[in-house]
């Protein structure tokens, strides 16, 4: 991931968002599978999961908005360009696999970071299906999936990563905000 982001980075900001906007798409013809992946894997009622996935499919209105957040912006005498980060950590969570796992990669992805997802270990065959779809649709190694469980988050958010996107426990938040605080890392819980 971290060899990837410099190249993923030159891509323009607007064929990025393009290019993620097509991944989500292209899981419409597998809405059905997913949702019934969701329903098996975590046990939510087949409507909700559904409801779910058929927003995973759609993230146009979320990454214009994203896109929007990240172009450039004049500024008086001035521009303000914003510049990636780098490698971003997303550890998503077993209660909506399918979207916190997009919520938290997308903006990341779109501002030109790679990321590293790590579904919980609850949902590992969502989580794993959601990360398939973006490591096909995207250049090699922008996107790259690690399973298991806590240490395995832990040895994520402790690595060589520039933030930390997470949506989980309380408790999980704590050790990955202590984490990050003791290298300055960027972390969104």
């Amino acid at each position: 991931a971290k060899a990837a982001q410099p190249s993923w980075a030159l891509v323009p900001l607007a064929r990025r968002v393009e290019m993620l906007k097509a991944v989500c798409k292209s899981l419409a013809p597998r809405a059905a599978d997913l949702a019934a992946l969701v329903t098996a894997e975590m046990g939510k009622v087949i409507a909700e999961a559904e409801e779910e996935i058929s927003g995973v499919v759609d993230k146009d209105d979320m990454l214009d908005q994203v896109a929007a957040a990240n172009a450039p912006e004049q500024v008086e005498n001035g521009l303000i360009v914003r510049e990636p980060l780098g490698v971003v950590a997303v550890c998503s969570p077993w209660n909506f696999p399918a979207d916190e796992a997009l919520l938290l990669a997308l903006p990341a992805l779109a501002a030109g970071n790679t990321v590293v997802i790590k579904p919980s270990e609850v949902v590992p065959l969502i989580g794993a299906e959601i990360a398939s779809a973006l490591i096909a649709g995207l250049p090699v190694d922008v996107v790259q999936l690690v399973q298991g469980d806590g240490e395995v988050g832990a040895a994520l958010v402790g690595g060589d990563v520039q933030m930390v996107g997470m949506t989980g426990s309380s408790a999980t938040g704590k050790k990955i905000m202590a984490t990050g605080a003791a290298t300055l890392k960027k972390v969104t819980l």
